[in-house]
């Protein structure tokens, strides 16, 4: 069963304590911070430019994640295979651990059977270094590589520094490639411990993007394609860590069709769920560190949990089956 739903994200995830980071929740404009050589984040938790033909939709169930949907974006316009769309979708990024990273999303071909169709979009990582590299062999974006004839420009389509990211695949996988014909891997080399962003922009319609993975040259696949893993945390270097010393809240199952429970609350606090316009549509006050909430009274959709105080706040995205 698939439900597809369309949505302008207005911001999700968790706070948390790093072991050298100050976290916020995300409301997709701070930075999803690596952590141990690994970046996990959720297409749908960029903020989709306004009155785009970005569209979110819900894949129910996983096929590869028993008891779980999939969350995806994916382009409903018109393709944009020689130039940029003008709807890019923007995520910062703090990087600690400076290295080389392969790049990879989530991905399936979202229409039609063919695997060289609806399969790619473009894809900019302002790195010191963003390319593509198979057998040792280098290719980069237009115009970068006519700036110096000791590069060699990636074959296909690439403009303004974007390159053509794409993935034969028509069941969800992880993949990313570039370089028409003779298919290069996607890396980047950051070279400071600093914030960066990745830019992604729509090219082929259909393209069905769940989320995307950063992570260092020492770091598995394996590793890095646990579908289990969370989504990395938000940072926020004007907090104070000493005030946010709170383990991290959990929200499940999720997604859900009856109920969800919450724990590691502080003994007292205000639950607050809101839809994705921002309206509340449930206020739940507590006295214990743990609390199941019932919501089969509400719509298929997305939701989000939070609660606020000066030192204690969260935010969570709940998927309403």
């Amino acid at each position: 069963m698939k439900k597809n739903i369309t949505f302008t994200l207005l911001g999700l995830l968790t706070l948390s304590l790093g072991t050298f980071a100050q976290t916020a929740v995300c409301d997709g404009t701070l930075p999803f911070e690596e952590k141990d050589g690994l970046l996990t984040i959720e297409m749908e938790s960029g903020i989709l430019p306004a009155n785009s033909d970005w569209k979110t939709g819900i894949e129910d169930p996983d096929p590869d994640l028993p008891g779980t949907a999939i969350t995806y974006i994916y382009w409903d316009g018109p393709q944009s295979f020689n130039a940029l769309s003008g709807a890019p979708i923007v995520y910062n990024i703090k990087i600690n651990n400076p290295g080389t990273y392969k790049f990879e999303w989530r991905m399936r071909v979202g229409f039609g059977d063919k695997k060289g169709e609806h399969n790619d979009a473009w894809l900019k990582i302002d790195g010191e270094d963003f390319y593509g590299i198979k057998s040792g062999n280098k290719v980069y974006p237009k115009p970068l590589c006519n700036s110096d004839p000791n590069l060699t420009c990636a074959a296909g389509s690439s403009t303004q520094n974007f390159i053509k990211a794409f993935g034969n695949r028509l069941t969800w996988g992880f993949v990313t490639n570039t370089n028409d014909h003779d298919s290069h891997k996607v890396w980047v080399v950051f070279e400071e411990a600093k914030e960066y962003t990745i830019t992604v922009d729509a090219r082929s319609s259909y393209l069905f993007i769940d989320k995307m993975v950063l992570k260092r040259s020492d770091v598995s696949d394996a590793v890095s394609r646990n579908l289990n893993n969370p989504e990395s945390t938000c940072y926020d270097g004007s907090l104070s860590t000493a005030s946010n010393r709170f383990k991290e809240v959990k929200v499940y199952p999720n997604p859900t069709k009856d109920v969800i429970n919450v724990d590691n609350l502080p003994v007292k606090s205000k639950l607050v769920i809101s839809n994705i316009h921002g309206a509340i549509v449930k206020t739940i006050e507590t006295d214990t560190k743990s609390q199941t909430i019932n919501i089969s009274d509400l719509k298929s959709g997305i939701y989000f949990i939070s609660s606020g105080d000066n030192l204690f706040s969260f935010t969570k995205k709940i998927i309403k089956l």
